[in-house]
């Protein structure tokens, strides 16, 4: 039985193709049956200035909170009803943050396989097969303040800085959000009013999310996500969830909660607030206040908090982003001491 249903998610792919093309009625619009083709990406650099009490450094990084990276994208209709495309992304990091410390050489260029994705979309949803996003990828990490390439819950511009003990922030540190990039078959429902679902299956490792979108007048509207992951080979079992409300005069409300069962060892656990306020005729002007706590992540009972000021200037229709972040960490397991950042930085992407 074990095998019969390994499999469902390989013979689902061609039974909802089929059932979208016998859907289709009268010939294939010209239009149709051509190949959308886009090259896109962005560049995302940061400078960072970072004290942990004993030591400090001014560091040049590439932002891992949303890399440095170029893709092509390519779309095609199969039917009235049917299309289909890929995605391949590649990831182009100099000093990615996420590894970046105090006092350490620097990581140098790192090339990463971000996507290598097609998948097929009808009425009866989407199916995506290769390298790209589980289901519960990102379900940690709703946020419509508008900073989040400043300071988000992930916080991976400053991951890879370390407290005086030793200890690394992304250590103590985790927005348990889902298992990220991996090769997985992945399914996503329609779109029920707000809400909609995703399941995706890699070796050994399932994911579920559950999404909601619910626009309002004037701008406002409220989003949230719900991920669970379940990890045979890791041997664990997580929660994450997150909501963000936009009002219509720009004031946002953020929150987080994520939590890991382990099979062996602790179960840690945090939570994530942000207040944001959008200003200025076109509100791209973007301030916000974000306040993160996690519970024996990296040892038993470890407490790791951090608070951060962010402001994010966004260019009109220009895809140029500037970013400044004020965050002060503290971890109160081995004497660490607090550490302190400041960074400033861009995103512009084409």
């Amino acid at each position: 039985m074990k095998t019969k249903y390994r499999y469902y998610g390989v013979l689902l792919v061609p039974v909802l193709i089929a059932s979208s093309v016998n859907a289709a009625t009268g010939t294939t619009p010209a239009s149709n049956q051509k190949v959308q083709f886009k090259v896109s990406g962005q560049v995302s650099r940061a400078l960072t200035y970072a004290n942990n009490g004993v030591a400090s450094d001014t560091l040049f990084v590439d932002n891992t909170n949303s890399g440095t990276r170029i893709r092509v994208v390519g779309k095609v209709g199969i039917s009235p009803s049917l299309s289909a495309g890929i995605n391949i992304e590649t990831q182009f990091e100099d000093d990615r943050s996420y590894d970046m410390d105090i006092g350490g050489a620097g990581s140098g260029s790192l090339f990463t396989s971000r996507k290598r994705d097609l998948w097929f979309k009808g009425g009866v949803g989407k199916i995506s097969l290769g390298k790209g996003d589980g289901a519960a990828n990102n379900t940690s990490e709703v946020d419509n303040s508008g900073t989040w390439i400043a300071n988000n819950v992930g916080d991976f511009l400053h991951s890879g800085l370390s407290f005086s003990n030793g200890t690394q922030m992304k250590q103590a540190f985790s927005d348990f959000d889902g298992l990220s990039r991996n090769n997985r078959l992945r399914y996503d429902t329609p779109k029920f009013g707000p809400l909609s679902l995703a399941v995706s299956k890699k070796r050994k490792a399932s994911e579920l999310a559950l999404f909601y979108n619910q626009p309002y007048g004037g701008g406002a509207k409220l989003s949230g996500a719900l991920g669970y992951v379940k990890d045979s080979a890791a041997n664990f079992k997580q929660l994450g969830l997150s909501a963000s409300y936009l009002a219509a005069g720009g004031f946002s409300v953020t929150g987080h909660y994520g939590k890991k069962n382990r099979a062996i060892g602790i179960d840690p656990k945090g939570s994530y607030l942000k207040l944001g306020q959008k200003f200025g005729v076109a509100k791209n002007h973007q301030l916000s206040v974000g306040y993160h706590k996690v519970n024996d992540l990296a040892t038993a009972g470890d407490r790791a908090k951090r608070v951060n000021l962010s402001y994010v200037y966004l260019i009109p229709n220009k895809g140029i982003e500037l970013f400044a972040d004020v965050q002060r960490a503290k971890l109160n397991s081995s004497g660490g001491n607090d550490l302190d950042t400041i960074s400033i930085g861009s995103r512009i992407k084409f």
